[in-house]
């Protein structure tokens, strides 16, 4: 998987849960706590802010680990049949001819 998915879907699932998390605590206080206060409402915003970055990183180090490039992918291979390319002297590939 592409790094900018990986990136994308982390983003979506950390604002996700920020939003949830958010909804969730905000039901909970106003049902059984007491109306929130100013100073309730800025601890909020600011949770909400931080939060969804650290979901993201967490999803995004979890794809990284599972879908990322692996140790032995880092050979230079032929985009058509997959052919390792090293130590090659011309510019297309010896197994079926694609043009690097």
């Amino acid at each position: 998987m592409h790094w900018f998915w990986r990136a994308a879907i982390a983003v979506i699932v950390g604002f996700a849960g920020s939003l949830a998390l958010s909804v969730a605590t905000y039901a909970f206080l106003t049902a059984f706590v007491a109306p929130p206060n100013t100073s309730f409402l800025i601890g909020l915003s600011i949770t909400r802010s931080i939060v969804p970055l650290i979901i993201a990183v967490c999803v995004y180090g979890l794809l990284t680990a599972r879908y990322g490039p692996k140790a032995h992918d880092r050979e230079t291979r032929c985009r058509e049949c997959g052919y390792i390319l090293r130590g090659i002297t011309e510019p297309r590939c010896p197994e079926c001819g694609e043009r690097i």
